[in-house]
């Protein structure tokens, strides 16, 4: 893998249906809805990056053994 590869992360089109459901829920929300709708958006791909990056340092670890 090149580097900083890693920090690409996809979101599968199954998560991302139900994130965009989840937003559009929020957005109903007269006046947080669009915020609430951002930081959902945020969340979730905080999460992968997070989850990308537990990953490659396990793999990384694994190269040193």
């Amino acid at each position: 893998m090149d580097f900083g590869q890693w920090m690409a992360v996809e979101i599968p089109p199954e998560k991302q249906f139900l994130i965009e459901k989840q937003c559009r829920d929020i957005q109903r929300h007269p006046d947080l809805g669009p915020l609430a709708a951002k930081l959902l958006k945020q969340c979730y791909h905080q999460q992968e990056m997070l989850q990308a990056a537990v990953n490659e340092i396990a793999r990384l670890e694994l190269e040193l053994m």
